[in-house]
């Protein structure tokens, strides 16, 4: 058996794995005949909520909450660790109405300061330039 032929039989054995994709399903009832199928999902994918917060200032080891809205913050918490490098934890927490944690993401990451960089934590994915003063 050839390296093309083992590759070939590869690919085909990795294609059955994928999810079947998106489907269209018949159309919609009583609607007018220039209406479009509508198109369903059959993937569980996840699509977290995308949020640039743009340039953010920190303070070296103090905490920054920033609130993403319906009751979700995300704290952030950098570390200086030479001139250029910060290591930043990022809570992202969520609250009930009576103020209680509901959920709570964790995610630690190290960037460069003035750099933007992108992260996904729980359901979010932020985007984000720390600016990091020393206090």
């Amino acid at each position: 058996m050839g390296i093309p032929h083992v590759i070939a039989v590869a690919v085909t054995a990795l294609s059955g794995l994928l999810p079947a994709g998106c489907h269209k399903s018949g159309p919609p009832q009583k609607t007018s005949p220039a209406a479009a199928p509508a198109t369903a999902c059959a993937t569980n994918t996840f699509i977290p909520t995308a949020r640039n917060l743009g340039e953010v200032t920190l303070t070296n080891h103090y905490e920054t909450r920033v609130q993403l809205g319906g009751g979700k913050n995300c704290i952030l918490t950098p570390k200086l660790l030479d001139s250029r490098n910060v290591q930043i934890t990022l809570a992202l927490e969520t609250k009930t109405n009576a103020g209680k944690t509901h959920d709570l993401s964790v995610k630690q990451i190290v960037t460069r300061t003035g750099r933007p960089f992108e992260v996904a934590v729980g359901d979010f994915s932020l985007a984000l330039t720390p600016k990091v003063a020393t206090e």
